[in-house]
């Protein structure tokens, strides 16, 4: 093979689409599947921070990856870190080592242009990117059950967010973060991606199949807890969350809110990758599992970078940061 590695774009997307479409759809079909894509693209964050790339046999596209420029906050350090993700290799090109050779690849152009870190979801038996010094990140996915109060909804103000609101949720999430061993460091503009993506994906599908509900709870005129939840089939999956109380009992008021509205509906089952620092005294935890998408991470050139033993509870890091 005469293997090379190309930006993803025109004819070369195109087949990298198709090959993926049937696995990462999400419910789309392939020309919403191309315009989710292209959308991502389009937002401030993702036209700085975002890509794909692939490895190609002559005119044949053999393996293909999403790149993320991103920064993880890592024992109080601030890191650079590509973010790998939707690694796939076309059916004719596997057990070829053409995943290995893609990724090897990315990862050294990442060390040359001055990454530190290397990250990235593994769907399946993580021990293939083990092969490549990844190890994992524990994070745990809890099932939460929310009081629901008597008499009404709470006495608190919610209203959909805005836009205005983003530099003050920034300055909420990089709180909790920044107590944390391990979390992403969310800027203004990803914070605005995360939530456009949740969108797009809920506006391009059939219509009511998902929804996406972004509160804020406002104190003195300035947002003081925030929420993101995405409902679907019955299921509610909270994003992201953040409150300037440290209990996080905005954030469970306005769960409460939520459910007051569907008062003769089925309760949903709610999940989330809550951090184990936000607690709300209206929410129980009623089981907590690792995640099914497991985070992988690994130093790029300085091997000596610290990768310390970690537990879940020791790492912040929300559904909406998944990339």
């Amino acid at each position: 093979m005469s293997l090379s590695v190309v930006p993803a774009v025109g004819p070369v997307l195109e087949r990298v689409l198709d090959d993926t479409f049937p696995l990462w759809n999400d419910g789309l079909n392939r020309e919403r599947y191309g315009k989710y894509w292209s959308a991502q693209l389009g937002t401030a964050w993702g036209t700085a921070h975002l890509d794909r790339v692939a490895l190609q046999d002559g005119p044949h596209v053999v393996s293909s990856t999403k790149r993320y420029d991103l920064a993880f906050r890592i024992d109080g350090r601030h890191r650079r870190v590509l973010g790998m993700g939707a690694v796939f290799t076309a059916p004719a090109y596997r057990g070829r080592g053409a995943a290995k050779e893609l990724l090897s690849r990315v990862i050294e152009t990442a060390e040359a242009e001055g990454y530190e870190f290397a990250a990235l979801f593994s769907e399946v038996d993580p021990s293939f990117f083990e092969r490549l010094d990844f190890v994992p990140v524990p994070l745990a996915e809890r099932r939460v059950e929310v009081d629901r109060k008597g008499g009404g909804p709470p006495a608190i103000l919610v209203r959909s967010g805005e836009d205005r609101d983003i530099p003050a949720i920034a300055d909420i999430s990089g709180v909790r973060g920044r107590d944390a061993r391990l979390a992403i460091e969310r800027s203004e503009d990803f914070i605005r991606y995360s939530i456009a993506r949740r969108r797009l994906l809920a506006g391009l599908g059939p219509p009511g199949v998902r929804e996406v509900e972004f509160l804020v709870s406002e104190e003195g005129h300035q947002p003081a807890a925030y929420l993101v939840c995405v409902s679907h089939r019955g299921e509610w999956m909270i994003e992201d969350a953040g409150d300037r109380d440290p209990s996080g009992a905005r954030v469970g008021a306005m769960l409460q809110v939520m459910l007051a509205r569907h008062p003769g509906e089925t309760v949903p089952h709610i999940r989330a990758w809550l951090p184990a620092s936000l607690a709300p005294p209206q929410v129980r935890i009623a089981a907590t599992t690792p995640t099914q998408e497991v985070l992988m991470i690994r130093p790029l050139k300085d091997r000596t970078l610290p990768l310390p033993p970690l537990s879940a509870d020791e790492v912040v890091f929300w559904h909406g940061d998944h990339f």
